[in-house]
């Protein structure tokens, strides 16, 4: 039972490590592709992507000592299906006729390891039918060819970096697998009548939110720090970015890509871009202060420290517009009030 928790905590590691950098390409494509985030769907697939994950941890993991390996002497196969049922008949202690020996039945390798196999891809049945909307034969094929991989990795002993298989390639696990997905499968059939339909068309909301331009912006600043090594000022690859492109397109390219378009002139744009600016230039200015407090002479230093509080003080004032923006309904910062422009969806 430890063995099968350390393996677990490490599949959530490496599903963190994937979140991680899935994140932000899966909401890009949310967005184009339905104008929003639903987050019952964004729970559902990564849920899966996590499952997936611990499954194939618990196949693996944890990994023995190459020394220890080579030393077994043990069978590498069971191609004798239906083995657990002989196993359980000649050795788990259950007798039917007396309480006393149920629990103990129970606890019993003879049933828990069979048991934990049913359970190991009984989820799987259950987003295959409800997540991906596959039949009752896609579940079958889909389910054993999961569960192929799984014992075809334990007898290619880890894709050769063993010098034997360190756990058995077993028959009876590629049945009791694929019946446990089945039995998902029937379940979901219950479930899809009560939880969300995940296609159901739902209409994408008229305003931009605070989380689609954020990352629209993050997208524009990784393509601002692209040029700037092709042209010889930063400042210059910031005009680019945010003022030239969105002037001529009425959009960024980060703006494009998550399909957001700045309703109003090219005036107005212009405007807006720059009061944009702003912001950019307290940070800038914020960065220059800090730094220079670390060469300049110690009787300047004083004053270098209020000019580092002046402009901490002005950096609230964007991030306290951002939080009545948040809390609004239009969702509009200070500089698009002023501009007198507004984002939408295209």
């Amino acid at each position: 039972m430890l063995s099968y928790l350390h393996a677990i905590q490490i599949g959530v590691l490496l599903f963190f490590t994937f979140f991680l950098i899935s994140l932000i390409p899966y909401m890009i494509v949310q967005y184009r592709k339905y104008g929003r985030v639903n987050p019952w769907r964004f729970f559902v697939n990564f849920s899966f992507i996590l499952y997936l994950v611990c499954a194939y941890a618990m196949t693996i993991f944890p990994l023995p000592n190459v020394e220890q390996v080579a030393q077994m002497t043990g069978p590498e196969q069971n191609l004798v299906p239906f083995e657990f049922v002989r196993q359980f008949i000649a050795y788990n202690p259950l007798e039917l006729s007396d309480r006393s020996t149920w629990l103990l039945g129970l606890k019993a390798s003879t049933f828990i390891q069979p048991f934990f196999n049913l359970l190991l891809t009984l989820p799987f049945g259950i987003y295959l039918r409800y997540l991906f909307k596959r039949s009752f034969s896609q579940t079958f094929v889909l389910s054993l060819l999961l569960t192929l991989s799984f014992e075809f990795l334990q007898r290619s002993a880890l894709f050769g970096l063993y010098p034997r298989p360190y756990r058995l390639f077993d028959v009876d696990d590629l049945l009791l697998n694929t019946v446990g997905s089945l039995i998902g499968f029937g379940i979901a059939c219950l479930l899809v009548k009560v939880l969300p339909d995940l296609d159901a068309q739902q209409p994408a909301p008229v305003q931009v939110g605070l989380i689609r331009r954020s990352i629209a912006f993050g997208v524009d600043i990784i393509l601002m720090e692209i040029v700037a090594v092709f042209v010889p000022h930063f400042y210059m690859a910031l005009l680019i970015i945010f003022v030239a492109v969105p002037v001529l397109f009425r959009r960024t390219f980060g703006q494009k890509l998550l399909k957001i378009k700045i309703e109003a002139g090219r005036i107005n744009i212009f405007i807006r871009q720059l009061l944009s600016l702003l912001n950019f230039g307290i940070l800038g200015l914020l960065g220059y202060y800090l730094q220079r407090s670390g060469y300049i002479a110690e009787n300047e230093l004083g004053q270098n420290l209020l000019l580092i509080i002046l402009c901490l003080i002005l950096l609230m004032l964007p991030t306290i517009d951002l939080l009545f923006a948040t809390l609004s309904r239009r969702q509009k910062l200070w500089y698009e009030r002023l501009s007198r422009t507004e984002l939408t969806t295209t």
